[in-house]
């Protein structure tokens, strides 16, 4: 599947000189344009000094997809899906989720590929994709499946009652149970094996956390192994350390979308009266606020992109300077449904 294989080509280490071999001949060491190629490149990518950052953007009435780059401005037409009601990603790839369960590829054209010294960008052509069954979560090299109150993988057969809200983090695929969450992780692939096994984490919720305040979809920086999500009965939202399986709730009923600018840093609020919240994690306290209408938020590490859909607008933050304004992009849809790329 192109969701599931391509991620893992992207993955692929980088050779340390020691791996590298004396020149010879093209039989020994293959051809000048095969040793050239840096790694994580893919026929037809160009290679970026910086991250290639885009918007994928739906809209949930018309089923329009729209890419917006973030570098050049452009507004690329993907085309058309199905009944939207939810979108996630995995920072190449757009998944779009339809009423009927399946999901809707897009390639944004747009990912980094990082090695933890140094990382590798890279863009190339948006394009639609093909459409997954119902319960596939593709992640990695290896078909993730959610169906039945179960979550099944290479070496994983775990419950997870009533399953929602999806994150691919650093430390692993993260979903959403009525129990807490649950942490899937790729162990090593043995010698001889055509795919590696996974293993899984449950990460609960705290004693007592009610059915109805547990967390709804999982927002977080690209990087970041801390989540956030609004509860499901609308009075607060969560955030999620998942590397030490640490939940936070604050109460807050006006919050209606979060996001977790990473470990320490502050969380992004939009409330129904109108407002951009700059929060502390840990108090609750409103570090900046400002008035801004809006119906999600995303977050890298430099700035947060707030969806108007009423407007038909995006609006770019720069969230470390008071919440500013930096750019607002006017749409030709709805942007009901978005997730950032490229990082």
């Amino acid at each position: 599947m192109l969701a599931a294989t391509l991620p893992a080509l992207l993955l692929a280490g980088c050779a340390s000189p020691d791996d590298e071999t004396a020149p010879g001949t093209e039989e020994e060491n293959g051809t000048e344009a095969a040793e050239s190629t840096p790694h994580g490149y893919v026929e037809g990518a160009e290679e970026a000094a910086e991250p290639q950052s885009r918007l994928v953007l739906a809209d949930a009435a018309t089923g329009e997809i729209r890419v917006l780059d973030l570098i050049t401005e452009e507004i690329t037409d993907v085309g058309h899906a199905q009944e939207p009601t939810g979108i996630r990603g995995d920072g190449r790839y757009g998944y779009l989720t339809a009423a009927d369960g399946s999901v809707q590829i897009v390639d944004s054209g747009a990912w980094t590929v990082d090695h933890g010294d140094h990382a590798h960008y890279y863009r190339a052509a948006i394009a639609l994709g093909e459409t997954l069954p119902a319960g596939t979560v593709p992640y990695k090299d290896a078909e993730v499946t959610v169906a039945d109150g179960t979550v099944r993988a290479p070496g994983v057969d775990e419950p997870c009652a009533a399953p929602t809200g999806t994150a691919v983090t650093r430390a692993g695929l993260v979903l959403g149970c009525a129990d807490g969450a649950l942490l899937i992780t790729a162990a090593e692939k043995e010698s001889g094996t055509e795919e590696a096994e996974f293993t899984a984490e449950r990460l609960p919720y705290p004693d007592g956390t009610a059915e109805d305040e547990r967390a709804g979809a999982f927002r977080h920086r690209a990087g970041s192994t801390t989540l956030a999500a609004t509860a499901v009965n609308g009075e607060g939202f969560w955030t999620l350390d998942v590397l030490t399986g640490q939940w936070k709730f604050t109460a807050d009923d006006s919050v209606i979308a979060v996001n977790a600018v990473g470990n320490g840093g502050v969380v992004l609020a939009l409330t129904d009266g109108g407002e951009l919240l700059s929060l502390d994690p840990d108090s609750g306290e409103v570090i900046a606020r400002t008035e801004l209408p809006g119906d999600s938020v995303e977050v890298d590490s430099s700035r947060a992109y707030v969806s108007d859909v009423a407007g038909q607008k995006v609006h770019e933050i720069d969230y470390a300077d008071d919440l500013r304004i930096a750019r607002t992009f006017d749409l030709d849809i709805a942007p009901s449904h978005m997730v950032e790329t490229g990082r």
